[in-house]
C-alpha cells in the first residue's frame, strides 16, 4: 500500500475517532443534568422500605384504607370533600421555577344539594407573578379508588354573551335538557385508562375536541368543543390493574390575569408511604366537627406545564392532602366552613417532611384549642412518622392586600420542643393570592363558603432553620383563609401590588 494512502487512512481514523469522542461527550453533558435532578428527586428513596407501595394497602391504627379511601366518600354522612395537590417544580427549558396548585371540593348543604368547584393557580417565580383560573362544575368521583373528571362549561372569548347564570346552571346550554355527556377518553363505570407518559397538549386539545352533547337518541346535537372542557386526576394503571399509588393531573383553563392558556400534565410517584395526619386519621376540631385527613408528602413529578403563553418540560416534586368530613356549616350565619386556618407543607432537604397548622372560629375569629392538623406531623426519611403537640407557630411580619383589604401573617416561625425543631418561613414573593374578579359573582358566592371574602393566600415559600440542631433547609406550600384585623399588625408588610 502507498505510504500517502496509509497516513490519509490514519489521519481519517483520528479525525473519526476525534469526532466520535466529541459526540460522546455532548451527550454526556446534555443528559448528566436531567440525570442530576433525576437522582436528587429519588434521593435515597430506592433503599427505603417499598412494602407498602401495593393495593389494598391498610396503615395500622386507622381506619384509611388505600386504594377505597382516595375515592369520593357519602355526602350525606360527610358533607365536604376535597383533594388537593402543590407542587415545586423547574422548567427543563428554561430553569425557571414554579410553584402551583390544585384542588376539587364537593359540598353538600342543605342550602344547594351539591356544589363543587376546581381551583388552579400557577406562581411564576422569578417573575413574581401568579396565575389563577377557577371553575364550578360537575365532578364525577369513583367511590373506591382515585379516579376524578371535573366537567365544567368555559368560552375561549371571556367578552362573550355567555353569562355566570348560564355558566352555573347545566341545563341552559343546552335545549333538550335532559342529555348525556360523553368523551372517547372517559368511562368512568370502567377502569381508567392507562397514561403511563404524560398526554402532550396536542393530545390533550384533541381529548377536548372530541367531547359532544347528545340526545336521548344518541344523535349529536351540537358540537362543545369550545364549551364543554373536561380535568382529569386518576391513579394510573397498567392495562388492567391499578399502579399502587401511582397518578396522572391533566388540568387547564385560562388565566384570570393573562387571559392566556394555564396547563399541568403530569404524571405523578409516590416515594413514601402515606402520612395519616392526627397518628389515626382523624382530627377533632371539637362541637362534633371532624375530618379524615391523608396526605403524601413527597411524589416525583415529571410532565409539562404552560404559563403564560409558554410550554416547557418540567421535574419536581408534588403534595397531595385528602380530606372528608362534616367540619362545614349547612345553616347561615355564615354557611360553609366552620373554621379558618394557617396550613403549612414543609419539605425538608434532609429528605423529611413537615405537617402543621393553627385553625380559628370562623363565627367569631377567636382561635380555637384544636390544631388543624391535630398536632406537628413529622414525617421521618424512613416513612414513619410522629405526631409532635408541644408546637408554636408566630407569625413574624404582616402583609396589606389592599385588593381586597386584608391582612395576612407573611413570615412565621415554628418551633417544636422535643426535636429541637425551629424553623422560618419566608413567602418567595408576597402577591400570591387566590381571588376572583368581580364579574363572576356565581364563583365568588361558592367560594365565600369555603374561604372568607372568596379569597385566600396560598404561595410558595422557603424554610430554614434546624431540627435538633442540625441545620435543614427546603421549600414550603402556606395556605392560609384566616386574615387578620389591622390592630393585630405591629409588624406590617405594605402591599407591593395594587
Amino acid at each position: 500500500m502507498d505510504a500517502r494512502n496509509v497516513l490519509i487512512n490514519k489521519r481519517r481514523i483520528t479525525r473519526n475517532r476525534i469526532k466520535e469522542i466529541l459526540s460522546f461527550w455532548i451527550i454526556v453533558l446534555m443528559i448528566v443534568p436531567n440525570i442530576a435532578v433525576s437522582a436528587e428527586l429519588n434521593g435515597d428513596y430506592k433503599h427505603s422500605d417499598r412494602l407498602w407501595k401495593t393495593y389494598p394497602y391498610h396503615p395500622p391504627g386507622t381506619d384509611i384504607i388505600f386504594p377505597n379511601d382516595e375515592g369520593s366518600h357519602d355526602t350525606n354522612q360527610f358533607p365536604i370533600e376535597w383533594w388537593y395537590v402543590n407542587f415545586h417544580l423547574t422548567g427543563q427549558t428554561t430553569g425557571h421555577e414554579y410553584g402551583s396548585f390544585v384542588a376539587f371540593y364537593q359540598i353538600h348543604s342543605t342550602v344547594v344539594e351539591k356544589q363543587e368547584v376546581r381551583i388552579f393557580s400557577i406562581s411564576d417565580i422569578a417573575a413574581e407573578e401568579t396565575y389563577t383560573n377557577a371553575q364550578i362544575g360537575t365532578l364525577i368521583a369513583s367511590n373506591d379508588h382515585l379516579d376524578l373528571s371535573f366537567e365544567y362549561i368555559t368560552n375561549k372569548n371571556e367578552n362573550s354573551d355567555l353569562t355566570c347564570n348560564e355558566i352555573g346552571n347545566k341545563n341552559s346550554i343546552p335545549e333538550n335538557q335532559q342529555i348525556a355527556m360523553k368523551t372517547e377518553y372517559m368511562d368512568t363505570t370502567t377502569k381508567p385508562m392507562n397514561l403511563n407518559t404524560p398526554m402532550s397538549a396536542t393530545q390533550s386539545d384533541a381529548i377536548q375536541k372530541t367531547t359532544i352533547i347528545v340526545n336521548n337518541n344518541g344523535d349529536d346535537e351540537k358540537s362543545a368543543n369550545e364549551l364543554l372542557q373536561y380535568d382529569h386526576w386518576y391513579t394510573k394503571t397498567n392495562g388492567q390493574d391499578l399502579l399502587p399509588f401511582q397518578y396522572t393531573l391533566v388540568v387547564g383553563g385560562d388565566s384570570q390575569q393573562d387571559s392566556k392558556p394555564m396547563k399541568l400534565i403530569v404524571d405523578l410517584d409516590c416515594l413514601k408511604k402515606p402520612l395519616i395526619v392526627g397518628g389515626d386519621g382523624v382530627i377533632d376540631f371539637g362541637n362534633y366537627d371532624f375530618s379524615y385527613y391523608y396526605s403524601f408528602t413527597r411524589l416525583i413529578v415529571t410532565g409539562t406545564i404552560t404559563v403564560h403563553g409558554y410550554t416547557e418540560k418540567v421535574l419536581g416534586n408534588a403534595w397531595i392532602d385528602h380530606q372528608w368530613g362534616n367540619f362545614v356549616n349547612q345553616n347561615p350565619p355564615p354557611k360553609g366552613l366552620t373554621m379558618t386556618y394557617e396550613w403549612f407543607s414543609i419539605q425538608l432537604n434532609d429528605k423529611r417532611e413537615i405537617m402543621v397548622g393553627d385553625a380559628w372560629d370562623r363565627e367569631t375569629g377567636q382561635k380555637i384549642d384544636q390544631s388543624y392538623t391535630g398536632g406537628l406531623n413529622l414525617h421521618n426519611s424512613d416513612g414513619s412518622s410522629e405526631l409532635l403537640k408541644d408546637y408554636t407557630i408566630t407569625p413574624q411580619a404582616f402583609w396589606d392586600d389592599t385588593s381586597d383589604h386584608r391582612f395576612y401573617s407573611s413570615q412565621w416561625h415554628i418551633t417544636e420542643i422535643s426535636k429541637s425543631i425551629d424553623l422560618t418561613v419566608n413567602p418567595v414573593f408576597l402577591d400570591q393570592v387566590m381571588r376572583l374578579k368581580e364579574n363572576y359573582p356565581l364563583l365568588r358566592q361558592f367560594l365565600e363558603e369555603l374561604f372568607p371574602g372568596a379569597c385566600f393566600w396560598e404561595g410558595v415559600c422557603t424554610v430554614s432553620g434546624t431540627v435538633n440542631g442540625i441545620s435543614v433547609n427546603g421549600k414550603s406550600y402556606v395556605e392560609l383563609t384566616h386574615s387578620y384585623d389591622n390592630g393585630d399588625n405591629t409588624n406590617l408588610i405594605i402591599s407591593e401590588k395594587n
